[in-house]
C-alpha cells in the first residue's frame, strides 16, 4: 500500500486503485517518447475526483532532466523539468510532475514512480504542494539558484535550484526548470555555486536548561581553569549580593580527580551564602560547605540511591562534590527557581546560536516537570509549567526557528508508573508542529569519569565495583512496557557496556508483551556495546544518538578511561561504524553543553576518530570510522526518523518543508581536513532565512 499526499494530510492509495499501464514502445536508453494507454480509468477518475491518464516519456539516463505529458479527454498536459531517475530493474522515478487545473489556475505537483510489471507499469502517485497561479505564472515565494544541493534522498541526487512556496518545497531540480516558478514577487536568492543540503537535526541536547545557565547563573563554559572559574563565581556573587543562592555551571569534570573539586575554594568567595556549580557534563554538582550545612549533608549522611556524596578519603567527610542526579537533587531547593519568562529569554537566545550552526530541528533530552533546575518534586504538588511551557508559548506564538521535539525525564526513585501517566497526559496537550514531547527520558547507568557507568566487567582500579545501575531489571521493564504501550518513545542515557545490555534486555521483553511496532525508542551516547549487543539494537529498529564530539583522544580518555577501563576496553569505545552495518538508525548528538553544537566538527570526529585540536592521533579502532555520506545522513535525515519527522524534514524533496543550509565549501570535494573549517553561510527554516 502506497501513500498519496495533500499537504499535511495522507490518502492510501491501494492496490486495487493503482492503474496499470501497457507499453507501447520499447524501452531504449535514450531521449524516447513512451505512450501508456491506461486501464483502470474509472477507479483514477474516482480517487482523484477527476479524469487523469498518465503518458508519460522522460529520457532515460541516470539523474537526466525529464519532460512528462498528461493527457486525458480535456487533453489536460504535465511538464517535468526535474531529474528522472531509471533502474534498470524497471523502476523510473520522476519527481515534480507538475498538473494544472484548468478549474482554478492552480497546479498540483505529483511524484510519479511507474514499476515495471512484466509488459505493463503500474504506477504511484505521492501528491506535493499546489503551487497558485499569479497573473497566468506558477510562481513560488522565494527560490534558491546556482547551488549544489545535495538532496539526501533516496536516490542522493543533486540539483541546482529549489523553488520554496508557504515554506513547503515545490521544486527541486534545474536552472531551466526553476524558470517557471519565479514571479514578479518571488525572491531570487543566488547561491553563486555554494553547497546545500538539508539542515541539521540535533538529537540529544538539553538546550533550555543549559542556556537558562549561560544567561541567568555564573556561566563558566569558556573557561578552562579552577582559577578563572574562582574569578568568574566571585564577579557573579559580587553583582548580585541579594541572591539567597549562588548558581553556575559548566566547571571541566576532568580538570579534578575522583574526588573532584574541593568545597574550600567556594567557601572563599562566600560562606554565608549556599554556592552550587553544576559540572559541564551535568552529572555532579559542586558546593560550598553552606550547601552542605543547609541540606544536612554530613559525615553520616549515606550515599542516595542511583548518587554519591564524594568524601575526602582519610576524614569521610564531604568534600564538596555530590555525584549524579540523585545526590545533586539534595540541595536543589537551596537556588533560585527559574521563571517562565527566564526559561522564554534563554530559549529564544539559544535557537539563534542553533540556527547559526545550520540547525532547525532538536531535541530537549530531559523536559521538566517542574520549576526546579534538574530538581525532584512533590508528586502531590500540581505541576509548575515554566519548563514545557517556555517552549509551548513560544510555539504558539509563532517566535520559535527551530522545530523542538522533548522528552520527559522519569526518576527510578519515585512513583515512576504514575510519572510516565503525568507525562502522557502532558504530551496529548502539546500539537504544535515546533514544540512536541512523545518521548521519555530513562537513565540505565551515568557516565565513566564519575565511575558511575554499569560495565559488565569491573573498573580496573576498584576490581571490586561495576558501576551504578540506576533501575532494577523488573522496574524498567515495567515502565519501558507502560510507554510502549500507550504509543510513546522511550529514550535511553547508556553509556557502560552493562547498561547497554540489561536495557537491550529490557526492550526485548517489551517487544515480546507488546509486539512489534513502529516506536522508534533511542539509546543515547552508548559508549561501550558489546558486538551481540549492537546485533539486537539493529533488530530491536533502535535509534542510536551518537556524540561524535567524544570519539577522540583527549584528556577524559589519558585521565578517566585508559585507567578505569584499561587500554583494551578503552581502545574499543564508541562503536559507530558497526551501528550503521547493523541497521541501526544513527543520529548525531552533542548532549549540549557536554560539547557545544558544531556540525561541522561532528562529522570530522565521526569520519576521522580524532580531535580537531590538541591531541591528533585517533581514538581505535579504526574500523569504526564512517564515511561521509554515513554522517550527512545520519545528522539530517536519519535524525529526522528518530523524531518520526521524516515526511517533513530531513531530505530537499517536493513536498517537505524547505529546512535548508548552504555551506562555504562543497563537502564531497574538499579534503576531510579541511571539513571543520567550512561555514554556515545560510539557514533556512521553513522557507524562512533565519540566519
Amino acid at each position: 500500500m502506497e501513500m498519496a499526499r495533500f499537504g499535511n494530510s495522507a490518502l492510501h492509495l491501494t492496490a486495487s486503485k493503482q492503474v496499470s499501464l501497457n507499453v507501447r514502445h520499447s524501452i531504449r536508453p535514450v531521449s524516447s517518447v513512451f505512450n501508456f494507454v491506461g486501464r483502470g480509468e474509472t477507479g483514477m477518475r474516482n480517487f482523484f475526483d477527476r479524469s487523469l491518464i498518465i503518458l508519460v516519456f522522460a529520457a532515460f539516463s541516470q539523474m537526466s532532466s525529464a519532460n512528462t505529458d498528461l493527457l486525458n479527454s480535456s487533453s489536460l498536459a504535465a511538464s517535468c523539468d526535474c531529474m528522472a531517475n531509471y533502474s534498470p530493474a524497471g523502476q523510473l522515478h520522476v519527481p515534480c510532475v507538475s498538473v494544472p487545473n484548468a478549474s482554478d489556475g492552480s497546479t498540483t505537483v505529483y511524484d510519479v514512480k511507474l514499476n515495471k510489471q512484466t509488459d505493463s507499469f503500474t504506477f504511484d502517485l505521492d501528491m506535493g504542494s499546489v503551487v497558485k497561479s499569479r497573473f497566468g505564472e506558477k510562481v513560488a515565494d522565494t527560490v534558491l539558484v546556482k547551488g549544489q544541493f545535495y538532496t539526501v534522498d533516496e536516490e542522493n541526487r543533486w540539483a541546482e535550484a529549489v523553488a520554496i512556496e508557504d515554506g513547503t518545497i515545490v521544486y527541486v531540480g534545474s536552472m531551466e526548470g526553476i524558470k517557471s516558478y519565479i514571479g514578479k514577487k518571488t525572491e531570487v536568492i543566488d547561491l553563486k555555486g555554494k553547497f546545500a543540503m538539508p539542515s541539521f537535526v540535533e538529537s540529544h541536547l538539553h538546550p533550555l536548561s543549559n542556556s537558562y545557565a549561560y544567561l541567568f547563573q555564573a556561566a563558566l563554559f569558556d573557561l578552562s581553569t579552577t582559577e578563572e572559574y574562582i574569578k568568574a563565581i566571585r564577579e557573579f556573587a559580587e553583582k548580585h549580593p541579594d541572591m539567597e543562592g549562588i548558581m553556575g555551571a559548566g566547571f571541566e569534570r576532568t580538570l579534578y580527580d575522583a574526588v573532584g573539586p574541593r568545597k574550600e575554594l567556594l567557601d572563599a568567595i562566600d560562606s554565608e551564602r549556599p554556592i552550587g556549580i553544576i559540572s559541564r557534563d551535568i552529572h555532579s554538582l559542586w558546593v560550598n560547605s553552606k550547601a552542605l550545612e543547609m541540606a544536612g549533608i554530613t559525615k553520616d549522611t549515606p550515599d542516595p540511591k542511583g548518587g554519591v556524596i564524594a568524601r575526602e578519603p582519610k576524614t569521610g567527610e564531604p568534600s564538596g562534590l555530590l555525584q549524579e542526579h540523585a545526590a545533586m537533587s539534595l540541595a536543589w531547593e537551596l537556588f533560585p527557581s527559574p521563571t517562565k519568562e527566564d526559561y522564554k529569554t534563554a530559549l529564544l537566545w539559544i535557537q539563534e546560536w542553533l540556527n547559526r550552526e545550520g540547525i532547525t530541528t532538536a531535541h530537549d533530552a530531559w523536559l521538566e516537570f517542574d520549576p526546579n533546575f534538574y530538581g525532584a518534586y512533590d508528586e502531590l504538588a500540581e505541576f509548575d509549567p515554566n519548563f514545557y511551557g517556555a517552549y509551548d508559548e513560544l510555539a504558539l506564538d509563532a517566535k520559535l526557528t527551530v522545530r523542538f521535539r522533548g522528552s520527559w525525564y522519569i526518576d527510578p526513585t519515585g512513583n515512576y508508573l504514575n510519572e510516565i501517566r503525568k507525562g502522557i497526559n502532558l504530551a496529548k496537550r502539546f500539537k504544535h508542529p515546533h514544540f512536541q514531547a512523545y518521548s521519555f527520558k530513562f537513565l540505565a547507568d551515568n557516565i565513566l569519569e564519575e565511575e558511575t557507568a554499569l560495565l559488565l566487567e569491573p573498573y580496573t582500579h576498584r576490581p571490586d565495583f561495576y558501576g551504578i545501575k540506576n533501575w532494577e531489571d523488573a522496574d524498567l521493564a515495567k515502565a519501558f512496557a507502560k510507554v510502549d504501550k500507550a504509543g510513546y518513545q522511550i529514550h535511553v542515557h547508556v553509556i557502560g557496556d552493562g547498561a547497554t545490555k540489561y536495557t537491550v534486555d529490557a526492550l526485548e521483553k517489551v517487544q515480546e508483551m507488546n509486539g512489534k511496532s513502529d516506536s522508534r525508542h533511542s539509546f543515547a551516547h552508548l559508549q561501550m556495546a558489546r558486538q551481540e549487543d549492537v546485533i539486537r539494537m539493529g533488530d530491536l529498529g533502535i535509534s542510536a544518538h551518537m556524540s561524535t564530539y567524544w570519539m577522540i583522544m583527549d584528556e577524559g580518555f589519558d585521565n578517566f578511561y585508559l585507567p578505569y577501563l584499561g587500554s583494551k576496553r578503552a581502545n574499543n569505545t564508541y562503536p559507530h561504524k558497526s551501528l550503521f552495518d547493523a541497521g541501526v538508525n544513527v543520529t548525531v548528538a552533542s548532549d549540549f553543553i557536554t560539547s557545544e553544537f558544531d556540525l561541522m566538527t561532528a562529522i570530522y570526529n565521526g569520519m576521522e576518530r580524532k580531535s580537531t585540536e590538541g591531541n591528533a592521533n585517533q581514538l581505535p579502532p579504526a574500523n569504526e570510522r564512517v564515511s561521509l555520506e554515513e554522517m550527512l545522513k545520519a545528522a539530517t535525515i536519519n535524525g529526522a526518523y528518530a523524531n518520526f519527522l521524516e515526511d517533513e524534514v530531513g531530505s530537499i524533496k517536493v513536498g517537505k518543508k524547505a529546512d535548508i543550509v548552504v555551506l562555504s565549501k562543497n563537502l564531497f570535494k574538499i579534503d576531510t581536513e579541511e571539513i571543520p573549517n567550512v561555514e554556515i553561510k545560510m539557514t533556512f527554516f521553513e522557507g524562512k532565512r533565519v540566519y
